[in-house]
């Protein structure tokens, strides 16, 4: 039975040669390798445990980060239980990810989102969803977020980070190490009533719903990140017609969903978005496009 979980829960060698994966294991936060294992494997924090020794409620305590594993005899249990395969073994129990130097590969993707054989016809989209409430369900935002090192977004009131993903994680990812980049659309500007005006909303609905986001993101988050990294969040609003919000995570993988006239931002479909295609992509274009308006974009 132990061995059948444990070869369940072996991860192939791009995920431990990924950069996020490196960092996590020379920082000893095998809170990151549970949580990565299980979001690629399904497994259970049971079968976690049984294969590393550890009870089920140390594992939650470990992958809710309320406990560290600071033993060499718990971590050996682990390399084992897992199959970290050299050189990630060593980064664990040295603590040094040079190691791993030479040993680098693409953070590998929640299996949601990678990409099938043979797409590369469709200019980068690898996947669709029908609406934005659709993709979060099979998709939800801890599991594209929690272990991202550079987020970008730009959008209308960026509802997927502001009340689909807890303050203290994101206080907590930015504290790690996390670059984000915030781009609201201007509570006070023009566009937005515009916007106002095709969903059918009464005047300044969608203005004090982005403003309330705004001071959210600014008073309880960005107010309680460590004042050494606090420039690591940044907020900006633009005033220009909005077509799509966009999230870019580690220059590897984009959601952009359409703002449609009439519907809501979460009736409307979502792409799923990975650069395969180089500089003729979607992916490409979505980069360009938040960068535009990123140097157009007022600080708040």
């Amino acid at each position: 039975m132990r061995g059948r979980i444990s070869d369940r829960l072996q991860l192939p060698a791009s995920c431990w040669a990924s950069p996020n994966m490196l960092d996590a294991l020379a920082a000893r936060d095998i809170g990151h390798v549970f949580r990565t294992a299980q979001r690629l494997t399904g497994a259970s924090q049971t079968q976690i445990g049984l294969v590393t020794g550890l009870s089920q409620a140390q594992v939650s305590e470990i992958m809710a980060r309320k406990r560290q594993v600071a033993t060499i005899d718990v971590m050996a249990r682990i390399v084992t239980g897992l199959q970290i395969p050299e050189p990630a073994r060593t980064v664990l129990l040295l603590g040094d990810r040079s190691h791993a130097s030479e040993w680098m590969a693409p953070v590998p993707l929640p299996p949601a989102v990678a990409p099938a054989p043979g797409l590369d016809e469709y200019g980068d989209v690898t996947a669709v969803y029908a609406t934005r409430s659709e993709f979060m369900s099979r998709l939800p935002p801890h599991s594209l977020l929690d272990d991202a090192r550079h987020i970008r977004a730009a959008g209308l009131s960026l509802n997927m980070i502001c009340h689909h993903y807890a303050d203290n994680r994101l206080v907590d990812l930015i504290n790690r190490g996390a670059h984000m980049r915030l781009l609201f659309l201007d509570p006070e500007g023009d566009a937005i009533r515009r916007r106002e005006q095709e969903e059918g909303y009464t005047p300044g609905h969608l203005s004090a719903l982005t403003d309330l986001n705004i001071q959210n993101i600014l008073r309880r988050v960005r107010d309680r990140v460590d004042p050494a990294v606090r420039d690591n969040l940044q907020v900006c609003v633009y005033d220009e017609t909005i077509r799509f919000n966009v999230l870019l995570l580690d220059d590897q993988l984009c959601i952009a969903q359409p703002y449609l006239p009439e519907l809501r931002g979460v009736d409307s479909p979502t792409l799923v978005v990975q650069p395969r295609s180089g500089p003729d992509g979607l992916f490409a274009t979505f980069d360009a496009l938040f960068e535009r308006l990123r140097q157009r974009a007022k600080p708040r």
